[in-house]
């Protein structure tokens, strides 16, 4: 009887060595990207300075972390996460944006920023009640996130200390006369640095042209708010990248200028191989109406530019809106899920559950200030807040999820049926309405996109809003 050779066993794929850069989403490990990287073995930079795990990190911050990415590309190992922020100074120029209310534009020295309070992540030691509505001109904060078009998005904003009077600011050295520099920022504005004595200053000296990051003081931060007393000057490389970083991913917004494409500093090189996700965005690079979208880039990055392997459009595009549901927490599936599984709402005394989809990019804020938290922390009974979309097969996806402290109902999406002064049913639940209801804009018609609340959870609508 001849003898069979054994079968032949392929080895699993090889986790690829790869630095990616984005904002973190959850913890339980660090999630970005939509990758769940084990830190077990990671070390941690954080402001320059060693850090011991992931309790100095933040949901929001962008981070760049070395390490190594499985061929499925939902989980990995970190060998180094580093994070810096982008600006620390004070709040000016605070507006509202006259066309969006969930959106602030400020000013930290000089450089405009732009504050959503649907995807900012804000945070504070020592002001629990810090966030979107009470962020204000002169507040000292700390600010992460992504530069398009010379503004700078903001996916983190942290309140710092009252009496902590040391700022930030990274830029371009000019004009260096042996003490003084301007330092000019992404945007194009200026700040008029002196070195103080005995400032920390690179082995080379400072010289024009140097990108660098200074730390220092103002003072007279009302007469002169632009000249800084610098305490440190060091050196910085102006994108997120290594010359020897090899296979590469970056998550942000597309920014086109001079007709070249970037994300976050890095330029982008695209040539006939390059895969787009939705196939339409090809269209968008090429007549340069892709500008402001988020996305991720994969690809080599050859020391000076990333030569884009894929390119694809994070989250959706909703014809519907923003869709918004906050409510009871009714189950959890599967029991025990950390940052994956399915979240189902309910809004006793009504009938019916929303059921929502929890995946490895919904970010994951919390209402008490505590970005360390998943799905096992939510109890049925407890409250919760999701911003979600619809994907391809029509399923709610959440893109946020928020445990919420006050317990009421909201749902914000197209109406799918209203009776006038009897009930209006959204995603499928149908709110009472009665001589108590409030609208903003008359009663809606079905397919409206509305906003419906009931703040004392009886079933009946409290008020709604009609978009418009």
């Amino acid at each position: 009887m001849a003898n069979n050779p054994p079968p032949v066993v392929n080895p699993p794929p090889a986790d690829t060595a790869m630095t990616v850069v984005g904002p973190i989403t959850g913890f339980g490990s660090v999630y970005v990207n939509g990758v769940r990287f084990d830190t077990s073995t990671a070390s941690y930079k954080v402001d320059d300075s060693t850090a011991f795990d992931d309790s100095a990190l933040s949901v929001g911050m962008v981070v760049r972390v070395e390490g190594t990415v499985s061929d499925d590309g939902r989980s990995g190992r970190a060998d180094r996460i580093d994070y810096d922020d982008e600006l620390e100074g004070p709040v000016a120029n605070m507006a509202l944006d006259p066309t969006d209310a969930a959106i602030k534009n400020f000013t930290v020295f000089g450089v405009q920023v732009q504050a959503d309070d649907n995807t900012t992540i804000f945070r504070s030691e020592d002001d629990r009640s810090f966030g979107f509505d009470s962020l204000r001109d002169g507040d000292h904060v700390e600010v992460s996130g992504f530069y398009a078009d010379g503004l700078l998005f903001a996916t983190y904003i942290e309140k710092e200390d009252a009496n902590d009077d040391e700022f930030e600011a990274k830029g371009t050295v000019s004009g260096f006369d042996g003490s003084t520099f301007a330092l000019v920022l992404a945007d194009g504005s200026q700040l008029n640095v002196t070195l103080a004595p005995g400032a920390e200053i690179p082995d080379a000296g400072v010289q024009d042209g140097q990108y660098v990051e200074v730390e220092g003081t103002l003072p007279d931060p009302v007469g002169a708010p632009q000249d800084l007393l610098a305490s440190k000057v060091e050196l910085e490389d102006d994108d997120y990248f290594d010359e020897d970083d090899g296979e590469v991913e970056i998550e942000g917004l597309l920014d086109f200028a001079n007709g070249t494409w970037s994300i976050g500093g890095v330029e982008l090189i695209f040539d006939a191989s390059t895969e787009y996700q939705p196939a339409s965005l090809r269209d968008a690079i090429d007549d340069q109406s892709a500008e402001g979208q988020f996305v991720k880039a994969e690809g080599e990055y050859d020391g000076d530019s990333l030569r884009v392997r894929e390119i694809e459009i994070e989250g959706a595009d909703n014809d519907d809106g923003e869709l918004i549901v906050r409510g009871q927490v009714a189950v959890v599936d599967p029991i025990g899920a950390t940052k994956v599984g399915t979240l189902s709402f309910a809004f006793p005394p009504l009938a019916g559950t929303i059921e929502v989809e929890i995946n490895e990019r919904t970010l994951f804020a919390d209402d008490d200030g505590s970005a360390h938290f998943d799905l096992g922390d939510l109890n049925p009974g407890s409250f919760a807040k999701v911003k979600a979309y619809r994907n391809d097969a029509g399923d709610l996806v959440a893109s946020r999820l928020e445990r919420e402290d006050n317990s009421r109902y909201e749902i914000q999406a197209p109406a799918d049926d209203v009776e006038a002064d009897v009930a209006i049913t959204v995603l499928d639940i149908r709110f009472g309405l009665d001589a108590g209801t409030e609208y903003d804009e008359g009663v809606p018609a079905s397919g409206d996109f509305v906003e419906v609340e009931d703040d004392d959870l009886d079933g009946i609508a409290d008020e709604v809003k009609t978009e418009v």
